[in-house]
């Protein structure tokens, strides 16, 4: 089971800019939470704040029903040094393995991650080098790492940036078995029609908290801007 998140007074400036005024709330566990706002509205940082990334004022506490699990973060825009000699192979090895990279990789583990590999969609591609991923195969392979991990608190920061129809398909399939494991999701989202199908709870965020609540009850208000 995924964790809540208790925001007490979370706040953030940056430059003696307000970012994001008080926010009191709790994200409860194992649910779809969707994050929406206008642009600049501060969305990215709330996200960023909940996971540590970035300081801030006010508390943030997760409370996990038994030990603390890892967290998945799956950024809007990831990128790789194109330079860098690091295939897919490697970089999901090194997520699970303390084995040396440079020794032959054992049977076992390329089996499992050929296994993360089908489940996001790229399969035949663990060669790949880092560098030469699309915006999406970078989304993906993000994805397939949180999936290794075995994570069970998941922020994602516009998933769908730069997947193709199915690509889309393939993550709302993900979420919906992450949620259906019992896992928390934080999911930053501009379409609304997604947001309406699927999220539990909406929070609106526009400089701070602008309204929380269920779909219904978040796009009942006609006057709320959201997008």
């Amino acid at each position: 089971m995924g964790p809540s998140i208790l925001l007490q007074g979370l706040a953030l400036s940056l430059n003696r800019v307000s970012i994001l005024q008080p926010i009191d709330g709790t994200f409860a566990a194992g649910k779809l939470h969707a994050i929406v706002g206008p642009n600049g509205a501060g969305k990215s940082s709330l996200l960023k704040c909940v996971l540590g990334l970035r300081p801030h004022s006010g508390d943030v506490f997760r409370e996990w029903a038994g030990a603390p699990g890892p967290v998945a973060y799956v950024p809007q825009q990831s990128q790789f040094e194109p330079s860098l000699p690091i295939t897919i192979n490697v970089f999901l090895l090194a997520t699970f393995s303390r084995r040396p990279l440079w020794l032959p990789m054992k049977s076992a583990a390329k089996v499992r991650i050929d296994q993360l590999l089908a489940q996001v969609g790229l399969t035949g591609k663990g060669h790949l080098r880092l560098g030469q991923l699309s915006g999406g195969e970078r989304q993906r392979l993000l994805l397939a790492q949180g999936l290794d991990q075995g994570s069970q608190l998941w922020c994602l920061d516009e998933p769908m940036t730069g997947l193709d129809q199915e690509g889309q398909e393939m993550v709302n399939r993900l979420l919906l078995q992450l949620l259906g494991q019992g896992a928390t999701l934080l999911v930053l989202h501009h379409d609304m029609a997604w947001v309406k199908r699927y999220a539990d709870r909406v929070w609106v965020i526009d400089g701070g908290l602008a309204a929380v609540g269920t779909p219904d009850e978040v796009f009942a208000d006609a006057q709320l801007e959201v997008a």
